[in-house]
């Protein structure tokens, strides 16, 4: 059995929801005259294994619980973007969207990890046409 349960196909469908957001934005910017937010957009939901073992490595409870509300990084979106300036647009674009809210950023690129790592990561709370673990609808998913 999935550790995210009942909402093993809802998490498919907000990142088929999420990249097209994304896709939108940039589809935006460019017809405005602007220059493409990115150059790749990789999605993935995190598999039941990992997620589980994540779970446990944390000290939580291996549970849909945990795995959507804990870790929340069941879904991820990677943006892949030519320049530095590029990961400014896209976060403002973020920023600025009715449909999320951005809640945790981490900066590798100015605070490169030791072995050379170097990202932005974002966490976003999205709102969705789908019921939460909490029973919203529209639903929240990290």
């Amino acid at each position: 059995m999935s550790i995210y349960g009942p909402y093993e196909q809802i998490l498919s469908n907000i990142l088929s929801l999420t990249t097209d957001r994304i896709k939108e934005l940039n589809r935006q910017t460019v017809q405005d005259k602007q220059p493409k937010l990115y150059e790749h957009l990789i999605a993935r939901v995190k598999t039941s294994e990992s997620m589980a073992e994540k779970c446990q490595r944390k000290g939580y409870p291996v549970s849909t619980e945990s795995a959507l509300r804990k870790c929340r990084d069941a879904v991820g979106i990677r943006i892949i973007c030519n320049f530095i300036n590029d990961i400014d647009r896209c976060l403002c674009q973020l920023r600025q969207a009715d449909w999320c809210e951005v809640i945790k950023e981490k900066d590798y690129i100015t605070n490169a990890k030791p072995n050379g790592y170097r990202s932005y990561h974002v966490i976003i709370d999205e709102k969705v046409p789908y019921q939460d673990i909490e029973g919203n609808n529209p639903g929240h998913f990290y």
